[in-house]
């Protein structure tokens, strides 16, 4: 179950990586350059001095005025800015290493890589996000590593037990890391990755916009409900199930979110918005 748990934030660290996965794919793209057009001077009043003319018996011969044009201002050099051309993609193959280079130069990009599985992660991930869209979870392949520390409860009764709020801290390290990416050095790398990212969701034969896949996979987890604890269990078999039959009958990402507690859970739904907020925009 711990398995499954670290896989619901595989949304934010692909949505962020890319959440997860790309710089001067990771950073904003810098302002175009502007020209700013100065006003021209306006022209301080200039009093004539006049000298009295003469006095004129005969009419004046006509003076003939003849217009003489200004020269033309010589044409500005134009600059023109190029941007670089985009780094070529690799194959869906060949992409690991690419993903964790970027990463790499994120902050908190060596601390996500960690917590990453080391292999295929762009297939794995989008598996993921595609099942916690519809509040399911994947049996095998998660996107995250395995947590090191196992499950802990306490005995109440004979197969009766309450979840220890012990557990609730081995998810510090996964939700400090994953809601402290900054979601503005994490959408360029999705940015850059989504043709590779719809292509791995049309090998498993799905054509939807990947954004809307991914939104839906966040109002999955902001639209949980949040019982309170403590979560009393049974174990009828190898597998701990909620003694409270409204509970286990929840979707399996709403299940394990109560896993996390309820700090964590409030770090990770403040965090969330800021994503599907570019998403939706398609930034």
């Amino acid at each position: 179950m711990a398995h499954k748990t670290l896989a619901i934030f595989a949304v934010l660290s692909l949505i962020g990586v890319v959440f997860l996965v790309y710089l001067a794919m990771t950073f904003e793209p810098p302002e175009a350059t502007r020209t700013v057009e100065l006003e021209a001077p306006i022209p301080r009043p200039v009093t004539p001095t006049f000298t009295p003319a003469p006095t004129i018996t005969e009419p004046a011969p006509a003076i003939e005025l003849t217009e003489v044009q200004a020269p033309e201002p010589e044409p500005e050099a134009v600059v023109e800015t190029q941007s670089a051309p985009a780094e070529p993609l690799p194959s869906l193959n060949q992409s690991d290493a690419a993903l964790f280079a970027r990463l790499a130069e994120i902050e908190l990009g060596a601390s996500l890589m960690r917590l990453l599985a080391p292999d295929d992660l762009i297939r794995k991930f989008v598996v993921f996000a595609h099942n916690a869209s519809t509040g399911e979870l994947p049996q095998l392949e998660y996107p995250l590593r395995s947590l090191p520390s196992s499950f802990v409860v306490s005995d109440i009764d004979d197969n009766l037990y309450e979840m220890d709020p012990a557990n609730y801290r081995r998810y510090d390290t996964l939700i400090d890391t994953l809601t402290g990416i900054d979601p503005q050095q994490a959408m360029p790398i999705y940015r850059a990755l989504k043709p590779l990212i719809q292509e791995a969701y049309a090998e498993i034969g799905f054509q939807d916009d990947f954004d809307q896949v991914l939104m839906r996979a966040i109002d999955q987890i902001m639209n949980a409900p949040q019982p309170e604890g403590p979560f009393q269990l049974i174990k009828p078999s190898v597998m701990y199930l909620y003694a409270d039959t409204d509970i286990e009958d929840m979707s399996p990402v709403h299940k394990q979110l109560l896993r996390i507690g309820p700090d964590n859970a409030a770090k990770l739904r403040a965090r969330l918005p800021a994503y599907r907020e570019r998403l939706q925009a398609g930034r």
